[in-house]
């Protein structure tokens, strides 16, 4: 009986049933018989060779079914395995088998060739081996490798993924194969690898250079979880079919280090406070983003200054005077709100950007809350140390174009908290650091402004929540001087106010306002139940010229009272309240509608809300600016609602800004709203054209 025959030529590793004819193959050791059907390990053969000829083969029938049973077996673990049969001749079974199979056939015809042939054949092995080799390489530096790598095709979808980005992304091995790259990244940052894919796969000519694309964003892995991640893509040129390299990083360390490093460089490391650097950044941002009509909101800074503090340090030491720091910082954080942001800016000073809307009265109350708490002394050691501070305060205008800008306005105010004789805070005023040129000619001008035209008046639509259309809008006061350009109503009203032009000016946005709102009802423009709101200054409101105003604008404008909304701040019905009760009766018994404006702002009783023939809330757009984060406000907005809802009163958000903001109002019930999110203010054109645009999609 023949044997199967393990041989070894230089790298090759052959198994052969018959070696008789061949005489260069130098056998090494023997294996047991094809009979026995004993398995063999394919990793240890390059070449099986199968010689049909041998006459064991042919006198044994069970023989040929048990060598093809190993040939299967080494089969399907060892992919790269070369066969080859030798023939007495062309068996067409045999050449069926070889298509199907991918055999390799000789014959030995004519005489004496099989030796050449095979050795031509051991040539070929011995070249595939070595590619088997390169590839096996190849395989364990792709699946070792420590970064996460795949090959995509043109559309991104992953062919290939090692065991480094499935364990990233918190995948089985393999189980990534046949997903898009895009499902590893979150929204944009896939928008713009599908960008970059796109606009490859228009110049799929030009393959020269291998395009290539290199960014670090972020990555999403299987439970939704995000990653810090560095990704590379690069086209693999010389192929038939476009294909990428992908390659993605994990800097999740590396940009914990960064964090790391960017908190050294911008906290202070004794209080663990941002510094200087940090509130440049931040009040620039602030400024950059703050919209100048916005008046209410404006970014507004205190700087805070420890008085006699080198005294104190040099006197004590370094030591007593860093323990002394760390607990004023805690006692000002202390009487912070959670939007207050305190920074430490040089040895002796504290900054504190204020929470957007507050108004200079809960300024004072802010600043005497803290003076109150410096009346408690210090303990440093064995001593007790009182100490007092100065306070200086400033708001951005349309003059303040950088954050640097409004430290030095509230540096300006400080050093004059700081003078002998003043109080220990001051707010920064214009004329502290500039000519009082500029306001007297905004004053001049503002006498002639009706006359000369330079009022608008612009438009916020209000829209209700339930059906998502416009039910009115607010008129809103804009001037644009000659000289000047537009100026923010921060800055001419009150100057309206000081020189008592706010009686004229304010009853010209009456009669206006209901002027163009019944002519655009009588054009079919709106519809008759749309309703215009008009501000009501406190100095207006207490001044019986309100009430002559509305009446004539009525009278001469012929517009049904009901499409007139005054909307009065809750500050203004804070006091006087006979007197303000006896107005909004007799502003009411006229058939207009009373909206209580910025409700939340003041000290918001429940007894007026009773008392005062109010119709409906606006919440105040302070509230909105942090209600998904901060859940304070998202309750006191909750609670605003229910409120109002059980006086039975419609309840109004201003000042919505994002579609976060109007689904939590949504779902609490809040009937209407008005903000960015829908539109800013704009002219009259511009208001009837979004009103077409609702019909439209209305319509649609």
């Amino acid at each position: 009986m023949d044997s199967i025959l393990l041989t070894e030529d230089q790298h090759l590793k052959i198994q052969i049933n018959h070696w008789a004819n061949i005489n260069d193959i130098n056998i090494e050791h023997q294996v047991p018989s094809v009979a026995c059907a004993h398995p063999i390990e394919s990793s240890h053969i390059d070449l099986l060779i199968i010689d049909t000829r041998d006459q064991f083969l042919k006198d044994t029938p069970s023989s040929m079914p048990a060598l093809e049973k190993i040939r299967d077996q080494l089969l399907t673990t060892n992919k790269h395995l070369y066969i080859l049969y030798i023939l007495d001749e062309v068996d067409p079974e045999y050449w069926q088998h070889a298509n199907e199979y991918d055999y390799r056939l000789i014959w030995p015809a004519p005489e004496g060739k099989l030796e050449a042939k095979l050795n031509t054949i051991l040539t070929n092995c011995r070249v595939m081996h070595e590619l088997k080799s390169q590839v096996l390489l190849m395989e364990t530096l792709f699946d070792r490798s420590r970064d996460g790598i795949a090959i995509a095709d043109k559309s991104g979808n992953l062919l290939i993924t090692n065991h480094q980005l499935n364990h990233l992304f918190g995948y089985k091995n393999h189980e990534l194969d046949g997903k898009n790259v895009s499902e590893l990244l979150p929204r944009p940052y896939n928008e713009h690898v599908k960008e970059y894919l796109s606009q490859f796969n228009t110049n799929l000519d030009d393959h020269s250079e291998g395009h290539k694309f290199f960014e670090e964003g972020e990555g999403v892995d299987c439970h939704g979880k995000i990653i810090a991640v560095e990704l590379s893509i690069t086209e693999l040129p010389g192929l038939k079919e476009v294909r990428y390299l992908s390659v993605i990083r994990d800097i999740r360390q590396k940009t914990l280090s960064q964090r790391a490093a960017a908190k050294q460089s911008q906290y202070d490391p004794l209080t663990q406070l941002p510094n200087w650097e940090l509130l440049q950044n931040r009040l620039d941002k602030k400024i950059t983003q703050w919209d100048i009509s916005r008046s209410y909101d404006s970014p507004s800074l205190m700087l805070i200054d420890i008085n006699r503090f080198k005294i104190i340090n040099e006197s004590l030491g370094r030591n007593e005077g860093d323990q002394l720091l760390v607990e004023l910082s805690r006692r000002i954080r202390f009487n912070l709100e959670e939007q207050d942001m305190l920074y430490r800016i040089a040895s002796d000073e504290f900054a504190v950007v204020l929470r957007p809307g507050i108004t200079d009265n809960q300024v004072l109350i802010l600043v005497g809350q803290i003076i109150d708490d410096l009346t408690t002394p210090f303990l440093i050691g064995a001593l007790e140390l009182y100490i007092t501070v100065s306070f200086g305060i400033a708001k951005a205008d349309r003059t303040t174009d950088s954050g640097a800008s409004l430290i030095r306005a509230a540096d300006n105010a400080l050093q004059v908290a700081k003078s002998p004789g003043n109080e220990a805070w001051a707010f920064f005023e214009s004329s502290n650091t500039k000519p009082d040129k500029l306001r007297l000619e905004l004053e001049s001008s503002l006498f002639t402004a009706i006359e000369n035209g330079e009022f608008e008046l612009h438009y916020q639509p209000q829209l209700a929540l339930s059906s998502k259309t416009i039910q009115g809008a607010e008129a809103l006061l804009r001037w644009s001087d000659p000289r000047h350009g537009a100026i923010s109503p921060m800055e001419f009203i009150p100057i309206l106010e000081d020189t008592g032009l706010i009686d004229k000016v304010g009853s010209w946005v009456i009669q206006t306002a209901c002027a163009y709102w019944k002519f655009w009802q009588d054009e079919g423009l709106i519809a008759d139940t749309h309703r215009i709101s008009v501000n009501v200054s406190p100095y207006q409101f207490r001044n019986t010229g309100l009430l002559v105003a509305v009446k004539s604008a009525l009278e001469e404008t012929g517009l049904d009272p009901r499409n007139l909304t005054l909307e009065i701040t809750e500050s203004t019905l804070m006091t006087d309240d006979e007197d303000n009760l006896a107005m909004l009766h007799t502003l009411k018994s006229l058939g207009i509608t009373i909206a209580l404006d910025d409700f939340g702002t003041g000290f918001s009783s429940l007894s007026y809300l009773t008392k005062f023939p109010i119709d409906y809330l606006k919440i105040d757009r302070s509230f909105l600016t942090n209600i998904m984060a901060n859940p304070k406000d998202a309750n006191l907005v909750t609670a605003i609602i229910n409120m109002a809802h059980s006086l039975e009163m419609p309840v109004i958000a201003e000042g919505v800004d994002c579609k976060e903001q109007l689904t939590f109002l949504t779902q609490k019930g809040c009937d209407s709203y008005q903000g960015f999110y829908f539109s800013r203010p704009v002219n009259g054109n511009d208001f009837i054209r979004l009103i077409n645009q609702t019909k439209h999609m209305q319509a649609c």
